[in-house]
């Protein structure tokens, strides 16, 4: 019993989105339209990846945005703010005491179906978690590609991407956090679940965790090894290849 209720959230957070993410695709995604990342991919492929130097924010002169997106939105949810510039990434990012509301809710507060990406609810403590999962809803209709920012995360899947467009900043309250792309994986269904695991009962469980987190990465950096004191960012989209799969961008914090 205390097993099943250690599982309990890991269970409901898998089918929140499972549920999310088949209400999109019935109602956003089902015809077919033509990915505006397959036309990212193809810019910088042409341009032989040469803008890469645009990805760079210096996080040494941070001003917290945080506020002034709240009064705006009229929403203190709002707890972060993730960019990957040359992706084309700048997405406010909320958190609340679950992780279902915001797949069918606005910055708004208002019923929306497409949902905003969102902490998972255990990352309580944004500034000191070892581990940070943030989840956002992916779509294959192009007309809601913009109400979907984390859309373009599925340009990582081509290879020339991943190497050369490695940098993400997060902005929180205290400060910006930049990150560096060091793994992609894709989980063919629900039932591997290792990346959702946020609690450590020890430094070397931390370890283990990471290590079966990148098993099978699709592909894996130079720079993807750990210590106990490493931080990691993990973002995840559903896939559709295959179809019903979901794709990680594993992130580790720059020093």
């Amino acid at each position: 019993m205390k097993k099943l209720l250690k599982l309990l959230p890991l269970l409901l957070l898998t089918t929140g989105l499972t549920v999310g993410a088949y209400y999109v695709y019935n109602n956003y995604i089902k015809k077919p339209g033509i990915p505006s990342v397959n036309r990212l991919i193809e810019e910088k492929k042409k341009n032989n990846y040469n803008d890469k130097d645009d990805n760079q924010i210096d996080v040494n002169v941070y001003e917290n945005p945080l506020p002034a997106y709240r009064e705006m939105y009229g929403n203190y949810d709002i707890m972060g703010r993730l960019e990957i510039p040359n992706i084309g990434i700048d997405a406010l990012i909320t958190r609340t005491d679950n992780n279902t509301y915001y797949l069918d809710y606005s910055l708004y507060h208002e019923w929306d179906g497409l949902g905003v990406p969102f902490f998972d609810y255990r990352n309580t403590n944004l500034s000191n978690d070892l581990q940070i999962n943030i989840y956002g809803h992916n779509t294959q209709r192009e007309e809601f590609y913009d109400q979907l920012p984390f859309t373009n995360l599925e340009a990582y899947v081509d290879e020339g991407i991943f190497n050369n467009y490695k940098d993400v900043y997060l902005s929180l309250d205290e400060k910006q956090v930049h990150y560096e792309i060091v793994a992609i994986k894709i989980l063919p269904d629900s039932s591997n679940n290792e990346h959702m695991k946020l609690i450590f009962y020890s430094p070397q469980d931390y370890i283990n965790h990471l290590d079966r987190m990148l098993e099978n990465s699709l592909y894996r950096s130079e720079n993807a090894y750990f210590t106990p004191n490493d931080r990691v960012l993990v973002l995840q989209i559903c896939h559709y290849d295959p179809m019903g799969s979901y794709l990680l961008v594993i992130c580790k914090e720059k020093k």
